[in-house]
């Protein structure tokens, strides 16, 4: 499921569809690690679809502050420009975080 908490990606969707995996919006994303409000949002989606037995990736990551913020969240899979940009007809080279 795409989007997830935004729009028509919602908890009853979520009930009906009831899917792999869900990819959280991101516009929950974005800032995360500002936001406690974003944290708290994205810390219970990611326990109840651990619950249920749901992956969850993250979105729209662009900064290491971001990505650092998900993986303490329990996020493992993360997609965004900050590992690499889209390109047409060819694989992007990824680019790795370094722990420090």
């Amino acid at each position: 499921m795409d989007d997830f908490g935004e729009g028509y990606a919602g908890l009853n969707h979520l009930i009906e569809i009831r899917p792999d995996l869900i990819k959280i919006d991101l516009k929950l994303i974005r800032n995360i690690d500002q936001d406690i409000f974003k944290q708290a949002v994205v810390r219970a989606t990611t326990s109840m679809c651990n619950d249920l037995g749901i992956g969850v990736i993250a979105e729209g990551v662009e900064t290491r502050e971001e990505y650092l913020c998900l993986e303490s969240l329990g996020i493992s899979l993360i997609q965004g420009f900050l590992f690499a940009r889209p390109g047409f007809e060819r694989l992007p080279e990824p680019s790795y975080i370094r722990r420090e």
